[in-house]
C-alpha cells in the first residue's frame, strides 16, 4: 500500500515537472536567443547557450527610447483602467448582491447574456461611438472604451455571495450605509480577489494588441505590443535583428512575471474565494 502511494506521488510530481516545462520552455527559448548572436539563434543543429552571452542585444533594445515610450504607454493607461474597473466592478456586484430592487434576476440575466458574446462584437459600435466623440488616436479613447469588464463584475458577484450575510446586515443595524459597507466590510474580506482581478486586469490592459491597433495609428501613442509589432514590419533594421527582437520580448515580459511572482498567493486565494466569509 505504501509503495503505490510513492509511485503515485512520483507519477504526480513527474507529471507535473513535465507540463512545467512544456509552460516554461517558451520564456527559456526566448531568454536564450536574445543572448545570441543572429548565426547562433539560426544555427542547425540549435545551439541550447550562445558561446559568449550577447548581452548588448539588451542594450541595442532599449537604445533609441521609442521601446521604453511603449512601455509608458502601457503601464499607465492600464493603471488607470484597473483602478476605475475595480472600483466600478465592484459597485455593481454589490448592487447585485446585496441590494434588493425590481427587474433585479432580468439585469442579472442580461449581464450574463453579455458575458458570453465575444468582445469582438463590440469592436464596431464602440469604434463608431469614439470616432463620434472625437476621441480616436488617442489614449483617452482607449482607456474610457475599457471602463467596464463583465467578468470582473461576474467575478465579485460570486465572492461577495459567499460572504455571511449576517455581518452586512449587522454592519446595516449600526448605521452603515451602502457605500461603508461596500468599502469597509466587504472589500477587505474580498481582498484577494481584488488583488486577483488588479493583476489580471492589469496583464489584459499591458499586453492588449487588437483593439489598441484598431483606435491607435499614431507611433508615439503605441502600446508595447503594437510596438513591438511594428519592429517586424516598420523597422527593417529590426527585423534581421532576432536577437535584438528576443531581448526586447524579455524586458516586456520580466515586469509582468515579476508581478506574478509577489502576488501569486493572493491570486491562489483569490481564485479559490478564500477569503471570503461563509459562516
Amino acid at each position: 500500500m505504501q509503495g503505490r502511494k510513492k509511485i503515485k506521488n512520483f507519477a504526480v510530481h513527474l507529471a507535473l515537472i513535465c507540463i512545467s516545462f512544456i509552460i516554461a520552455f517558451p520564456f527559456l527559448w526566448m531568454f536564450t536567443n536574445s543572448i545570441k548572436t543572429k548565426d547562433e539563434i539560426w544555427a542547425v543543429p540549435p545551439k541550447v547557450l550562445p558561446a559568449i552571452a550577447q548581452w548588448g542585444n539588451y542594450a541595442d533594445a532599449l537604445a533609441d527610447g521609442t521601446f521604453l515610450r511603449y512601455m509608458w504607454n502601457s503601464a499607465y493607461t492600464a493603471i488607470i483602467i484597473t483602478v476605475v474597473v475595480l472600483f466600478n466592478s465592484a459597485m455593481f456586484a454589490y448592487a447585485l448582491t446585496h441590494i434588493r430592487f425590481r427587474w433585479k434576476k432580468l439585469l442579472i440575466t442580461l449581464i450574463m447574456v453579455t458575458y458570453i458574446m465575444p468582445a469582438t462584437t463590440t469592436y464596431v459600435p464602440s469604434y463608431v461611438i469614439l470616432s463620434k466623440m472625437g476621441l480616436m488616436n488617442s489614449h483617452a479613447g482607449y482607456v474610457v472604451s475599457s471602463f467596464a469588464s463583465i467578468f470582473n463584475i461576474f467575478f465579485l458577484r460570486t465572492t461577495f455571495t459567499q460572504i455571511n450575510p449576517g455581518i452586512v446586515e449587522a454592519a446595516r443595524i449600526d448605521g452603515a450605509g451602502h457605500w461603508k459597507i461596500l468599502w469597509w466590510v466587504v472589500a477587505p474580506m474580498s481582498a484577494s480577489s481584488f488583488v486577483t482581478l488588479g493583476l489580471l486586469s492589469f496583464l489584459g490592459c499591458y499586453n492588449s494588441y487588437l483593439w489598441p491597433s484598431l483606435l491607435l495609428h499614431n507611433k508615439t501613442q503605441y502600446l508595447v505590443s503594437m510596438g513591438l509589432q511594428s519592429f517586424f514590419t516598420s523597422e527593417g533594421a529590426y527585423g534581421l535583428k532576432w536577437g535584438t527582437i528576443m531581448a526586447a520580448c524579455c524586458v516586456i515580459v520580466f515586469p509582468l512575471l515579476l508581478l506574478f511572482l509577489i502576488g501569486q498567493r493572493w491570486i491562489l486565494n483569490g481564485i479559490t474565494n478564500d477569503a471570503a466569509v461563509k459562516e
